[in-house]
């Protein structure tokens, strides 16, 4: 095992945006555009971590396609849009 040490200049970051409110199975955690295409990542109380695009929508259960029915205008105006990270850009330790 490689020890890997990271040093860097520390910066005080504040992040804020909008969660969505919680539906009563699921939560929708974040929403990342890619292209052309929204990703949503949703919290299910029974099937842990959903991802899907928000053009398969209708392709989920029926708690989910509901709940995401009703965020779907604030979704595409980008209030629950965050950047999440592209594993494949970050530098990996070795």
């Amino acid at each position: 095992m490689k020890d890997c040490t990271l040093k860097t200049v520390q910066e005080e970051i504040t992040i804020s945006f909008e969660m969505a409110p919680k539906g009563k199975t699921c939560r929708l955690v974040a929403t990342t555009k890619v292209g052309e295409d929204i990703h949503l990542s949703v919290l299910h109380n029974e099937k842990g971590f959903v991802y899907f695009h928000l053009s398969e929508t209708n392709t989920q259960p029926n708690d989910i396609k509901d709940y995401i029915s009703d965020l779907q205008p604030k979704i595409l105006a980008g209030a629950y849009h965050s950047e999440l990270v592209d594993m494949t850009q970050e530098e990996i330790c070795v």
